[in-house]
Order: structure tokens, then C-alpha cells, then sequence
């Protein structure tokens, strides 16, 4: 395949991407915040437009370490697990956390949650009230990450992972020995990543990642 070929193909990719991306989306972005979280001693709280009052009830010894709540979901991190709700769900949903496992960074988009331990990757998505779960390598080191409204991607020293707001569970996509980043392109609600052989692009519509080389 000639390159003004692959050029054409990622032109489409693109369009139909873009063409399609606000239907589902867009709502969560435009009302703002529709979910509420607070703590009640032992219990977390959380409302949104339709669901009323939801609870769930925290563990004894469990120590809340943060929370939040952007668009159509929020999340509390604890010592030992990881709570989300959707508000279009109307429900709770939770992820244990392994023994001594340590939480290192957690970002809520309007759409989806994420959250990077010192073991495994995390997300909770707003449109199914579901968490995902992808398992780091033992010398596997995220090294860069990049999000907008509709996806996220870690690059870690053995892998592009992403993950998006609407399709699949998390899709990585193995880097060779030699190869590098060359550049992210986060805009238009995709992310393309270039690599020294190939360009790598995710979007809210794809299961997965499409590759050009």
C-alpha cells in the first residue's frame, strides 16, 4: 500500500470517526455534571437526576483516599477498592484492589474514569456503569499518558494502552524492541499515536486500535 493510500484511508477513518462522535457523547458534555458524591461515615453517597439517593456501604478500617464526579459518572478511590457510579446505571459498581497495592493517579472525565496503581490500570465507564481492569507487566512503566473526552492512551516502555468511553475493554498494542514515540496528537476527539513504523489512531467509535504503516 502506497502512502498517499494509507493517507486516504486514515483521511476516512477520521471522518467517519468525527461524523459520528457527538451522538452519544455529546450529552454528557453539554448537561455538565449529573452525578453527586459525598461521605456519610460509612457510607458513600451518590445521586443524579433519575436515581434518587444510592448508597454503598464502606468496610471496616476501609480509608477513603479520594473522590469525584465529572458528567455522567464519579468514582471513590478507598485503601481497598475502587467505587463507581453511573447515572445511567443508577447503580453502584466496585473493583477490589490487591494487598498493598497503591493507587498513583486517578482522572474523571465526563464520560469515563480512570485509575493507575503501581500493578494495574483501571477504568470505569460512564455508559455502563462497568469497570475494566488491564494488568501491567512486572518491569512493564507507564511513561506517558494522554486523555480527552472520548479516550485515554498510556505508553508505557512496552505498550500503547488505550481505552475509550463507548467501545471494548482496554486495547494495547505491543511496541518493538527499536521502536519510539514520535508524536500524540490528541484533538478532534481522537488520539493518534506516531511511531518510528507505524501510526497508531483511537477513537470513541473504535473497539480497538486501527494501524497504519
Amino acid at each position: 500500500m502506497t502512502v498517499s493510500h494509507r493517507m486516504l484511508l486514515l483521511i476516512l477513518v477520521v471522518c467517519l470517526h468525527i461524523h459520528f462522535l457527538w451522538l452519544w457523547i455529546a450529552q454528557a458534555l453539554e448537561t455538565g455534571t449529573e452525578v453527586t458524591l459525598w461521605l456519610e461515615s460509612d457510607h458513600a453517597v451518590a445521586t443524579s437526576p433519575l436515581s434518587g439517593r444510592r448508597e454503598i456501604r464502606l468496610e471496616a478500617q476501609e480509608r477513603v483516599i479520594g473522590s469525584g464526579a465529572n458528567g455522567i459518572n464519579g468514582i471513590v478511590v478507598t485503601s481497598r477498592r475502587l467505587l463507581g457510579f453511573s447515572s445511567r446505571s443508577l447503580t453502584w459498581s466496585k473493583t477490589d484492589l490487591d494487598l498493598s497495592e497503591t493507587v498513583l493517579e486517578r482522572k474523571i472525565l465526563a464520560a469515563f474514569s480512570l485509575v493507575r496503581t503501581d500493578r494495574n490500570l483501571y477504568a470505569f465507564r460512564g455508559a455502563n456503569g462497568l469497570w475494566f481492569e488491564d494488568a501491567l507487566g512486572v518491569r512493564e512503566q507507564v511513561n506517558r499518558f494522554h486523555s480527552n473526552d472520548y479516550g485515554a492512551v498510556f505508553i508505557t516502555n512496552e505498550r500503547v494502552i488505550g481505552f475509550t468511553s463507548l467501545l471494548g475493554s482496554f486495547s494495547s498494542k505491543a511496541l518493538d524492541v527499536h521502536e519510539r514515540i514520535v508524536e500524540i496528537e490528541n484533538g478532534n476527539g481522537l488520539i493518534l499515536v506516531s511511531t518510528t513504523r507505524r501510526t497508531l489512531v483511537l477513537g470513541s467509535r473504535l473497539s480497538g486500535w486501527e494501524e497504519f504503516e
